[in-house]
């Protein structure tokens, strides 16, 4: 893994969450690149957090994605319609499962990983709690959503992949 690709993918991380780059260059380091013939590597566990106000947030890479096959990870036909019935958020408690079956299902993001310059991109999960104290109720509200970073990705194809942020966060809420 070269010291250049590990810069990109830190400095394309600060789109989503001001992380601690040493602590992640140093899993990306350990974790090591998906083989050519590996869609995806796992990296070890991982977790910055920082309080703002009355607001947590917590990011955690999970996972590196294999650009160059990536058009081979992509669920199609009946593939799809089995993986979405059984990784559906009425069965599935896993966020991580949730979002790379999300990922495999959704055409456009795949085309533009395939399709981007950089070798490999970073799955992310970020977590933003919100405290509220709103007179004798407390109101607290978690969202759970997944982060793709891909290095040097054009601006418009940047929207396409935070629409597709916002369109599988998880919100959860209690008082």
């Amino acid at each position: 893994m070269s010291a250049d690709f590990i810069n990109d993918l830190l400095e394309a991380t600060q789109r989503v969450f001001s992380s601690d780059s040493a602590d992640l260059k140093e899993v990306l380091i350990i974790s090591g690149v998906p083989d050519n013939t590996q869609n995806v590597r796992y990296l070890s566990y991982n977790r910055q957090v920082y309080q703002e106000g009355g607001t947590r947030k917590a990011f955690s890479a999970v996972a590196l994605i294999n650009n160059r096959r990536a058009g081979q990870w992509l669920l199609q036909g009946y593939f799809k319609k089995i993986s979405q019935l059984i990784f559906s958020p009425r069965w599935t408690r896993n966020e991580l499962d949730l979002f790379i079956n999300a990922l495999r299902c959704s055409p456009d993001v795949i085309t533009l990983i395939a399709s981007s310059e950089a070798s490999y991109s970073l799955l992310g999960i970020v977590e933003i709690e919100d405290h509220k104290d709103t007179g004798i109720f407390k109101r607290w509200s978690r969202r759970i959503r997944p982060a793709l970073i891909i290095p040097g990705i054009k601006k418009t194809d940047l929207k396409k992949i935070i629409e597709f942020e916002l369109a599988n966060e998880i919100r959860k809420s209690k008082k």
